[in-house]
């Protein structure tokens, strides 16, 4: 014990005493109608059926966690068909009384009688659901959603001969970190080789795509998808718009400090140029140890988040003491890693792969500050009020990362060790800032444009590459730059889905610069974030975190400064 040896409890019912029969889509049904008829003759009432319809949600909700995570954490076929069963038989049908249910607040002639600022922005959230709902669209979402799987086919199946052995994409990725430069370009070319075999298929995948989501918008009123997409996604506190904004100020805040960034790293591996397969190497050949035992890492994590706040600490430790981490890589896992909330118990589940080493840490820290968002808002009783979308769900997380930034020593007790973690964490906030733009920018284009070839659509993606390059030298290297964008799952599977990823560094960044400047004060003030949920627009919430929600220049200037400064101080 390090905080508290007690276990987490379940939250117990309000409204479901009576156990339901969760395998039986006949008695979930049976639940889901009563829902549906549900007298509402008053305000009290439409709360009553919003929080009871947010019981039955968590109950499936929960039931489906643990299938997940008995599957991820021992992938035989009993467990994967245990989940795989659930969700076809019982989660996939519960999803069309979805739109029901929505439907029946949505008309409901209470709904504009319920008072305050978080009930206000529920019932924009479910107007908009309602609005763009078309029913000629649901085919159309089904063949979009079997022809973006068909993306994830085609690169899992792509292999490379190497070493002796068959290797996936994944796997060669790994020599991009080798000390050998021979060997990083081999691999950086054997692998662009590996894609451009599958240009001309992926390409024409993706216009098969475009063209079942510009369909998808013009059937829902819109003049062009990107538009309708912004609606989808709920955007309320910007316009698509505004996004240029925020593409401009990276180009001109973040570039230019990453650019001296990667001359230091050029200077420091003795090149005359850096190509694109020596952003990866470490500049010093060192790979940093952190721990050896898994008991070692959960504990030193613990001690960790209990310098940042106590809470945070004994969240972690309860988690532990129930069964609820599955942290260190083995034989029968899935890979990966992720924090599953267990939305009726009101608490979280961490899953990773840990095999040692600093990413390890940064992982466990990611995950954690994901699981004290679940611990911090479980008591809302509305789960529209805390469905909190990626913008918000990333603050919690990538904040983290930050916040413990201060005690990694717990970790590395070799001071040079311990600067070379905190470096590595500092330059990762920056570094993921211009290809989010890339991505983002590249997206607006295709849909503004919706007429054009694939050969302007790759010199496009090639015009953006030369934009935001942060000084990588890709001579004669135009035909893998203009391909480079067929790597990036998000553009096929969940488009117009990245940007919040840039927004939420950004925001980590603000949390993370206000809590050097401000300590115990920036900390609490990111708790009443946690416990916020989706409780308010996005903007506000951040507000609450103690920081802005701005894509400005000057804005993003600041917080660029402040990281270069802390990274000038190690």
């Amino acid at each position: 014990m390090i905080v508290t040896d007690e276990k987490i409890e379940k939250k117990p019912r309000k409204y479901y005493k009576k156990e339901i029969n969760l395998n039986s889509w006949e008695e979930v049904k049976g639940e889901l109608e009563k829902l549906l008829n549900e007298e509402i003759n008053s305000v009290e009432d439409l709360l009553t059926f919003l929080e009871k319809w947010s019981e039955l949600e968590s109950i499936l909700s929960e039931e489906m966690a643990w299938r997940y995570i008995r599957m991820t954490c021992d992938t035989r076929e009993e467990n994967s068909k245990a989940f795989n069963e659930f969700y076809a038989n019982i989660v996939s049908p519960a999803q069309e009384y979805d739109f029901l249910l929505k439907k029946k607040f949505y008309d409901s002639p209470y709904r504009n009688e319920l008072k305050g600022e978080s009930y206000e922005h529920m019932n924009r959230l479910i107007s908009r659901d309602i609005e763009i709902f078309r029913k000629e669209n649901l085919p159309l979402m089904v063949k979009e959603q079997e022809l973006s799987s068909k993306y994830g086919e085609i690169i899992s199946k792509i292999t490379i001969k190497y070493d002796g052995e068959e290797k996936t994409l994944s796997q060669m990725g790994i020599y991009l970190k080798n000390p050998d430069r021979k060997v990083r370009e081999e691999t950086w070319r054997l692998i662009n080789n590996a894609i451009l075999e599958h240009h001309e298929e992926l390409e024409k995948l993706f216009d098969e795509l475009k063209e079942i989501r510009i369909q998808i918008a013009k059937n829902a009123g819109y003049d062009n998808y990107r538009d309708y997409m912004h609606d989808a996604k709920r955007r309320f506190d910007f316009k698509p718009e505004d996004l240029y904004e925020f593409h401009n100020a990276v180009e001109k805040a973040v570039v230019p400090a990453l650019t001296k960034l990667n001359e230091e790293r050029k200077e420091k591996l003795g090149l005359e140029s850096l190509r694109p397969w020596d952003t990866e190497v470490d500049v010093d050949g060192k790979i940093l140890k952190p721990f050896e035992k898994e008991e070692e890492f959960v504990e030193k994590a613990i001690k960790i988040l209990s310098k940042v706040d106590k809470s945070f600490a004994e969240n972690l430790e309860k988690m532990k003491n129930t069964g609820f981490l599955d942290l260190i890589n083995r034989k029968g896992k899935a890979p990966g890693g992720y924090n599953y909330p267990l939305s009726e118990t009101g608490a979280a589940f961490i899953f990773m792969n840990a095999v040692g080493i600093h990413r390890d840490v940064r992982t466990l820290l990611h995950e954690s500050g994901h699981a004290q968002h679940t611990f911090y808002s479980k008591d809302i009783p509305i789960s529209h009020l805390k469905d909190f979308p990626s913008e918000i769900a990333e603050l919690a997380s990538m904040s983290m990362e930050l916040l413990t930034l201060e005690y990694l020593d717990e970790y590395y007790s070799d001071p040079e060790d311990l600067k070379k973690a905190k470096r590595e964490q500092l330059e990762g906030t920056l570094k993921i800032l211009p290809w989010v733009m890339i991505v983002d920018a590249f997206q607006h284009w295709i849909y503004l444009n919706p007429n054009h070839t694939s050969e302007e659509r790759d010199d496009y993606f090639a015009s953006l590459m030369d934009r935001f390059n942060t000084g990588i030298d890709w001579k004669g290297l135009d035909k893998e730059k203009r391909i480079r964008w067929l790597r990036q799952l998000h553009i096929f599977e969940v488009p117009f889905y990245y940007i919040e990823y840039a927004m939420s560094q950004l925001g980590a960044i603000a949390v993370y610069k206000n809590y050097k400047e401000n300590g115990k004060k920036a900390i609490e003030q990111y708790k009443e974030f946690l416990s916020s949920g989706y409780k308010y627009p996005v903007k506000k919430l951040y507000e609450i975190a103690g920081i802005k929600f701005d894509f400005s220049e000057k804005y993003i200037s600041e917080l660029v400064d402040f990281i270069m400064s802390e990274i000038e101080s190690l």
